[in-house]
């Protein structure tokens, strides 16, 4: 009851919070029968959270075991589903328990049950994708095994792609595979069990890399995110596709990473002078607390001008709706991004502890609220009206903000260019050369891999 109750609270939020969610395969997932989902794992408990919320059936996790300290979480945690698993890098004294979590997972499976490992076995914010361990395949196979192979377990792969976890609308792309049926590795188990393993270990891992944007090293994907910032908008615009669709955002950005990825290793030179170019360029945007965004559109003036009087209008006219929004939602809103600072410094927990704890401070605001409103107008349309107002006018607050920095930013600049004209100018110079080069690169690649062109489009 209590993890129905959260998955239904769950969806609401995840629906708020990001600005485009998309799940591609849902079909994949048989309604009935034994299967372990596995997923890459960017953002800590984001990710299990964003997977149960996104399927039917229900869920069992395996989380690690150092949550279980306490015996309130002892209490508590079973409820939510989730199963201990003792770690290497956490305690090697207590991996003799894992026995009996592989126990729980064997009788879970037998029973038709579903449950979601992360096979990483560790969270990070870098688009990596860390070894895979082979825990997941030695509990699909020690399953079968117990049962002669005749469970019929399923894999399903999930590929989690965030345009960024950590804040509030931002995009989600879910990619779920089609499931890797366990009981094909029977002959391979019988044979040599540890090959078996490791066979089916990388198979997950090639399952999970084709559903994500995986980049290794570190240099490479500053330089993958600067392009996207500079150029991802007009690719997008030249391949036909739309940014309101996620899985265009993906398939774009994975065919930058290829193209970086190559000329990295064909001619790293050309690499080097373009990345000292996009670093002038940012430099120089950092110099004047700007942003590329505003320098975007700037050569279409004339478009901005009548997008600048159209905002200064909304603006006006939006006000008020403005201030009711805001002393509405206000400390729900910032609540949550002040508790998830003090919880915590490392990175990847800040989008999740963020969603979660903004989860239950609206539902505590808005409750108390909604009492107030009742209790003294004790009218249950007032009531009902007011409840309908209270997330419309915090999602108008929220953009009309977003509105306001961006007429800020452009009037900003217009201000500069009119005052310091050769400087804007280099700089819009800067960015357009930085765009034929990477016009010039793209033209070369399609020509030596046409082909693989065709499978990014």
């Amino acid at each position: 009851m209590l993890y129905q109750f959260l998955k239904i609270l769950m969806r609401t939020t995840i629906g708020a919070f990001f600005n485009n969610k998309q799940v591609i395969g849902l079909e994949n997932i048989p309604a009935t029968g034994p299967l372990i989902l596995v997923a890459n794992h960017p953002s800590t408990f984001m990710d299990p959270i964003v997977i149960a919320a996104s399927i039917k059936r229900k869920v069992y996790f395996l989380g690690k075991a150092e949550i279980f300290k306490s015996s309130f979480a002892k209490w508590l945690l079973p409820k939510f589903n989730i199963i201990p698993v003792y770690r290497a890098q956490d305690d090697p004294s207590q991996l003799h328990k894992n026995k009996e979590t592989f126990y729980k997972c064997f009788e879970h499976l037998k029973d038709g049950g579903v449950i979601l490992i992360f096979p990483e076995g560790i969270s990070l914010t870098d688009r990596k994708l860390k070894k895979i361990k082979t825990g997941t395949a030695r509990i699909a196979l020690g399953a079968e095994a117990e049962n002669n192979f005749t469970l019929g377990v399923k894999i399903i792969s999930f590929g989690l792609n965030y345009s960024d976890q950590h804040s509030f609308q931002s995009d989600l792309l879910i990619h779920i595979d089609e499931g890797i049926n366990v009981t094909d590795y029977k002959e391979k188990y019988n044979e040599d069990s540890f090959k078996a393993a490791h066979e089916l270990t990388d198979e997950i891992r090639l399952r999970i890399e084709k559903q994500i944007v995986a980049i290794e090293d570190a240099e490479v994907d500053k330089l993958v995110k600067d392009i996207e910032t500079i150029y991802k908008s007009q690719l997008i615009k030249d391949l036909g596709y739309s940014e309101k669709i996620t899985e265009h955002d993906f398939l774009v950005t994975r065919a930058i990473n290829e193209h970086v990825q190559y000329y990295f290793e064909k001619e790293p030179e050309r690499v080097n002078k373009m990345k000292l170019d996009i670093d002038n360029y940012f430099n120089n945007l950092n110099k004047l607390e700007l942003n590329d965004t505003i320098f975007k559109n700037f050569t279409r003036s004339g478009s901005i001008i009548l997008n600048s009087l159209f905002s200064v209008l909304y603006l006006l006219l939006g006000f008020p709706v403005f201030i009711y929004g805001l002393i509405n939602n206000y400390l729900p809103f910032k609540m949550p991004n002040w508790i998830s600072r003090k919880i915590t410094k490392q990175p990847q927990f800040y989008g999740a502890i963020t969603m979660v704890v903004g989860t239950f401070t609206f539902l505590i605001f808005y409750s108390f609220q909604l009492w107030l409103v009742h209790h003294y107008f004790r009218t249950t349309w007032i009531t009902l009206c007011y409840l309908v107002a209270l997330p419309l006018s915090g999602f108008f607050a929220y953009f009309y903000g977003r509105r306001f920095t961006n007429l800020k930013g452009r009037w900003t600049i217009f201000s500069l260019f009119y005052n310091k004209t050769n400087l804007i100018t280099s700089i819009l110079n800067m960015r357009q050369h930085i765009i034929d080069e990477l016009e010039k690169g793209r033209k070369e690649f399609l020509e030596a891999y046409p082909l693989r062109a065709k499978m990014n489009r």
